[in-house]
């Protein structure tokens, strides 16, 4: 039996509708979830969501954001490069 590590490089896209991230939306996302205080933090947060496959095409549903469609969330990856970045072992 052999283990490699590989790096994978994927490339996430990540579309939202600013204005569902209101004032009212941020507090209430920081009392139960992370305390994120701007829209990037947010849109990296999905995009690593997306990358870890815990949101899917039939996964309407974010924990945190609710209906994806209802907040204008679309995400999309792609996978561009691997690479073994170490031996077999």
């Amino acid at each position: 039996m052999r283990t490699y590590t590989v790096e994978v490089l994927q490339t996430v896209t990540v579309t939202l509708d600013e204005a569902k991230f209101d004032d009212a939306f941020m507090a209430e996302f920081r009392e139960s979830f992370y305390q994120f205080d701007d829209i990037a933090e947010h849109v990296e947060h999905l995009a690593q969501l997306e990358a870890r496959g815990a949101v899917g095409e039939y996964k309407p549903f974010i924990e945190g954001y609710g209906e994806a469609e209802e907040m204008g969330i679309k995400l999309s990856s792609t996978v561009s490069d691997t690479l073994i970045v170490g031996g077999a072992s």
